[in-house]
């Protein structure tokens, strides 16, 4: 259900978009609502495999499970009005993209472990929350939202592809990063926020500027992660170890 989606967007970076999603004229809390859900096994594929969410309006929540056959689970919840307007909403995979193109719903997303996988979610209003844990196999994750907040975390036992890069922009709301980068993996961040400030903490990592912070190994470690961050109205909170 949403207000279980919504339970892991709490916190001021996400509040605004949880609001954007419930407090437009088109939604209020007695609306009836439809469920849909959509899952598939790792079967035969290989490669990279592509997560692309793209919404008008909407709560994203992203995690992993320690299941090498699961290639996704997603749960949505559309309001029954929505649904008369815009039909029934569908999840593809083609190409080894995993793809949602939808106006407004609630979507729980799980992946599991057992190919390597890229992120790309944009949401008009809407916010997000991305938890890569349980052993994660992730390359370069892409965040947008107009109108909404951001979080995402990653903890240590994730394994990155490549030396990758995380690019997470919101217009109108905070960003919240906790950063566990794991051994032998080097690490970059650079922040930028037109209000509400930057605040970096990153212990062990070494200040570039106070805005941009690199482990010692940044440049030779044989991978390496670089973070970019873009709010425009809304603070950013970054945590690194």
């Amino acid at each position: 259900m949403v207000i279980c989606i919504f339970a892991v967007l709490i916190g001021g970076a996400v509040v605004a978009g949880a609001l954007s999603y419930y407090g437009t004229t088109n939604w209020n809390w007695t609306s009836a609502t439809t469920e849909f859900s959509f899952e598939a096994d790792v079967g035969a594929t290989t490669g990279t495999v592509t997560l692309d969410i793209d919404l008008n309006a909407g709560g994203v929540s992203v995690t992993f499970v320690n299941d090498t056959t699961l290639l996704y689970d997603i749960e949505l919840e559309v309001q029954n009005t929505t649904l008369a307007s815009d039909g029934e909403p569908t999840v593809t995979f083609v190409g080894n993209t995993i793809g949602l193109d939808y106006t407004a719903v609630g979507a729980n997303i799980t992946l599991g472990t057992g190919v390597n996988y890229t992120i790309n979610i944009s949401a008009d209003a809407g916010g997000v929350a991305v938890d890569l844990d349980n052993g994660a196999h992730v390359g370069d994750v892409t965040i947008q939202t107009t109108a909404g907040g951001i979080s995402l975390k990653m903890s240590d036992n994730v394994v990155l592809t490549g030396s990758p890069t995380f690019d997470i922009e919101a217009t109108a709301g905070g960003i919240t990063l906790l950063i566990d980068l794991p051994a032998n993996v080097g690490g970059s961040i650079e922040c930028a926020a037109s209000f509400g400030g930057v605040d970096i903490t990153a212990a062990g990592w070494t200040e570039v500027t106070s805005t941009h912070y690199e482990t010692s190994d940044y440049e030779t470690a044989s991978q390496s992660l670089t973070i970019t961050a873009d709010a425009g109205m809304g603070g950013i909170t970054a945590t690194l170890t």
